[in-house]
């Protein structure tokens, strides 16, 4: 799809560690799934559903393609820098790492006038969006030295009040730890019967107001409801376990 190859560096194309692919097929896949049960309300007829890996990849990518077959502009990778904005990269602070994005005249306004660059303003390399990413490197040197100064927290308090679009980036377990991930339920610790800690697990990412999904228990272990499905089908005991001895379940 183009994706790995204009992440990283040119010399180093660098995969995700997130499989977003795979997360991607299956939501798509429920996406159509649902689309199929509306069809199937409506006309009473039921139909296939099928994604593929490769289907997610080129969809998500495809604004990126359409770049690329009307302007040919053949991208090359430049590590986090934005293709199509400026500043928009992640900088090192004094105690970590901030990811910063400037979209748009106002907030470039706001942000020239906050680092103290207000001639920039004027600057016709830095006229729009589009033209402050192609001349991006003196940008994203400057937003570096600004940040090398500072903490994250000050920063990031610098660009709240600046109105600039701005976060820390987080290891797993500031994620896990984070008051507002918390505060949110992005993450509800639930018990497995393998395990003896519990696990900080992700609810449904989507609510509804009358009907609010929630877990109820743990996915089960392989095989953990065969019996009890087998018995809501009508089979006896001594048929289930015939079907245990012959290794068919």
């Amino acid at each position: 799809s183009g994706a790995v190859y204009l992440s990283g560096t040119p010399e180093l194309p660098t995969m995700t560690k997130v499989p977003w692919v795979d997360f991607g097929t299956a939501f798509l896949s429920a996406f159509g799934t649902l689309a199929a049960l509306i069809e199937r309300g409506k006309t009473g007829r039921g139909q296939k559903v099928e994604g593929a890996l490769l289907r997610t990849a080129v969809a998500i990518s495809n604004a990126m393609l359409i770049e690329q077959a009307l302007t040919q502009v053949d991208r090359v990778a430049i590590g986090n820098r934005a293709f199509n904005a400026a500043p928009g990269d992640v900088y090192k602070t004094r105690d970590g790492w901030i990811v910063v994005t400037v979209i748009g005249q106002p907030m470039f306004r706001r942000w020239c006038r906050m680092i103290g660059e207000e001639h920039w303003l004027q600057d016709p390399r830095f006229g729009d969006d589009q033209s402050r990413a192609d001349h991006g490197e003196g940008i994203t040197a400057r937003m570096t030295a600004w940040c090398a100064e500072r903490s994250c927290a000050e920063a990031l308090a610098e660009l709240e009040k600046a109105q600039i679009v701005a976060g820390e980036v987080y290891s797993p377990q500031r994620a896990i730890d984070d008051e507002h991930v918390r505060a949110a339920g992005l993450l509800v610790e639930r018990s497995h019967p393998t395990l003896q800690d519990t696990l900080p697990l992700a609810p449904t990412p989507i609510e509804l107001s009358e009907t609010p999904g929630a877990y109820r228990r743990p996915a089960p272990l392989i095989g953990e409801h065969t019996d009890a499905i087998l018995k809501s089908l009508g089979y006896g005991a001594a048929e289930i376990a015939a079907l245990h001895a012959e290794k068919v379940v």
